[in-house]
């Protein structure tokens, strides 16, 4: 009797989960049809969240789009990307897109590279508006420089220029340093703003022919340090610089809005509305992956040489938030199996100088194990000049070398970090 009534009960428990199951399967598949066009309408914050799903699959159909063929390796690669900077821009500008209540984002945090990451350094940015005060407070790590600038939207392109900016040589590890914000100027209310070359270092110890570079860092004291917002400032981005690869200490950040008086309160003020940070998450989405396909497809103009494409316009860089503190150079590499990409230039006189790999996407690629960036340190100095290959197959023994990892293109990118009066390099096609 009790083994009836257990197969009984067995039998109606197998019925109940078949049928749990079943409907768990039709519930998943109800749930991620895709909804009438309609549904969006009438509510602008559903539109802006219709956009941003909008957004990444176009920009998936569109890379299919420019090479049908691809494998399906190559797809997930492009579509790493993809997702890894819609979790960016989601981060950046809607769950920290507050200006009333700014958060730093880390950009490169963890798994996720654009817009041409350095492996030495982490990039911070926050949202500001022109209309407020605020007060950034940086616990330092143990980095060796910050960079900070101010950006603004060009009023012709909408392309990012600089406002403002400043460098810092922390003085001590784990210094304190508090930065105010402001449209008021260190000077006075129409003073121009001041930018980083007042706050260069003293290249004067600096030895050119030493295998590695010793600088004397000197800069304003940090009390002194102010930034400016222009009535089009829009954010403001952290640099951090490690010089050596030393055990790394990121910097505590925080930035508030301050009332400039006599108590410092609180700015009380509303929030910004969901769809306003959605649309910003949706423009700098789209913005990005263009603007780095765009670059890309201009560079192969010029592909295994330094020279500028005659498509790309200087104001082009705006995209890519330049930084006054750095001399960019390089180009785009197209290899054949055992061709090389050998770069010559003059060791440059600067705080901080390295060369590093990228994909088409603008990430830094690392293969075979291998570091996708040399740094000054690491380069041989030949007598004030400095020599680098890049390629699948080592060079000749003695010579520095940059691994592709088999990858046939890519972007070659060189920082000169504080450079004193740094001349370009060259790049030439060895076979």
């Amino acid at each position: 009797m009790r083994t009836g009534q257990l197969l009984a009960l067995l039998g109606v428990s197998l019925i109940l989960a078949s049928a749990s199951y079943t409907l768990g399967k039709f519930n998943a598949r109800d749930t991620i049809s895709r909804p009438e066009v309609s549904w969006a309408l009438g509510s602008s914050a559903a539109i802006k969240i219709s956009d941003l799903s909008i957004s990444l699959e176009h920009a998936a159909n569109a890379i299919r789009e420019r090479n049908p063929e691809a494998s399906e390796n190559e797809l997930g690669k492009a579509y790493d990307y993809l997702s890894e900077l819609l979790a960016a821009s989601v981060e950046m500008h809607i769950a920290k897109g507050n200006t009333t209540a700014p958060e730093f984002t880390d950009w490169m945090s963890g798994y996720r590279k654009f817009l041409g990451d350095s492996p030495d350094a982490i990039y911070s940015t926050a949202p500001v508006d022109a209309s407020l005060e605020y007060e950034i407070e940086i616990m330092a790590g143990s980095a060796d420089y910050f960079g900070l600038v101010v950006y603004e939207r060009n009023p012709i392109t909408g392309w990012n220029r600089v406002a403002d900016s400043i460098s810092i040589i922390p003085e001590t590890k784990h210094a304190l340093l508090r930065i105010p914000v402001s449209s008021k100027s260190r000077s006075g209310n129409d003073a121009a703003p001041i930018n980083s070359t007042d706050h260069r270092l003293d290249m004067s110890a600096v030895d050119i022919n030493a295998s590695t570079t010793s600088l004397n860092l000197a800069s304003r004291p940090n009390q002194d340090l102010s930034l400016t917002l222009s009535d089009r400032s829009h954010m403001i981005m952290v640099r951090e610089y490690f010089f050596d690869s030393e055990t790394r200490q990121p910097s505590k950040l925080a930035i508030r809005p301050l009332t400039i008086n006599s108590h410092r309160d609180t700015v009380e003020v509303d929030a910004i509305p969901f769809e306003a940070r959605a649309e910003n998450a949706v423009n700098f989405f789209n913005e990005t992956w263009q603007g780095s396909l765009a670059l890309a497809d201009a560079l192969k103009e010029t592909a295994n040489s330094f020279d500028r494409p005659s498509t790309v316009s200087p104001d082009f860089v705006g995209i890519f938030y330049p930084t006054p503190d750095n001399d960019y150079h390089g180009g785009a590499f197209s290899l054949q199996p055992g061709e090389a990409l050998i770069i010559e230039g003059e060791v440059p006189t600067a705080a901080f100088w390295s060369i590093t790999l990228q994909n088409h996407w603008m990430q830094s690629i690392q293969n075979r194990g291998k570091s996708a960036s040399l740094t000054g340190s690491q380069i041989t100095n030949r007598q004030g000049t400095y020599r680098v290959w890049i390629s699948d197959t080592a060079p000749p023994a003695g010579e520095d070398w940059l691994d592709t990892g088999g990858e046939p293109e890519g972007l070659v990118a060189i920082r000169y970090l504080l450079a004193d009066n740094a001349s370009a390099p060259k790049a030439k096609l060895h076979r």
